[in-house]
């Protein structure tokens, strides 16, 4: 039973601002006349200036009618920004007027006007923290140049370290193996035992 008397006294607090010829959000309406046109001008020049934010200075269309408080706000590539998330839109000022009269509206009643003040939700955000998204293109580096410098270096780098070191055509006959040595040896001197022999038989 609770629960429904307090669904029934939202709806009340909330239908008591909701009127047809107001402007706003959803059940969030006011009467632009009934805000001072001062007040609404201010709206109006802060509107712009979060729609220029917004749109990273690149706008095509940025209205706000004082008067009527109807608003536009496209960026130059089509793109409308979330204006209902963001403070200091003519939405957020709208939002606040509302919570504002609808607490006024129940000067006498403190349970009607918690109600005004947490069941209606305006933008948070600041502008001023936009972070606009940006398209980062990035250039391939040809193959063909990187491939073949580095294919020059890394073979460099291959003769230096892993194939081994060359011998000198002339170093293996610059040293005779011991047994050619020793045969040599012998055949001379057979040689000049015959020679001797021939000379002492003549």
């Amino acid at each position: 039973m609770v629960g429904i008397a307090v669904l029934v006294i939202a709806s009340l607090a909330s239908s008591v601002f909701a009127q047809s010829d107001g402007v706003g959000i959803g059940n969030q309406t006011i009467i632009p006349s009934s805000v001072d046109v001062n007040t609404r001008n201010g709206w109006c020049r802060s509107e712009k200036d979060t729609c220029t934010t917004l749109c990273s200075k690149n706008w095509s269309t940025n209205d706000c009618d004082q008067n009527t408080l109807e608003y536009s706000c496209v960026c130059a590539d089509g793109s409308k920004p979330d204006l209902l998330a963001y403070r200091n839109t003519l939405p957020f000022f709208v939002c606040q007027e509302y919570i504002a009269q609808c607490v006024a509206g129940n000067a006498t009643e403190p349970t009607l006007q918690n109600i005004c003040r947490n069941t209606n939700t305006c933008g948070n955000q600041d502008p001023a923290d936009f972070v606009p998204t940006t398209t980062v293109r990035t250039t391939a580096t040809p193959a063909t140049s990187t491939g073949s410098s580095q294919g020059t270096q890394s073979a460099a780098t291959t003769t230096g370290s892993d194939v081994p070191a060359t011998t000198s055509p002339n170093a293996g006959s610059a040293l005779e193996p011991p047994s050619y040595g020793f045969l040599r040896m012998v055949a001379l001197v057979s040689a000049l035992g015959l020679a001797g022999a021939g000379s002492f038989f003549l």
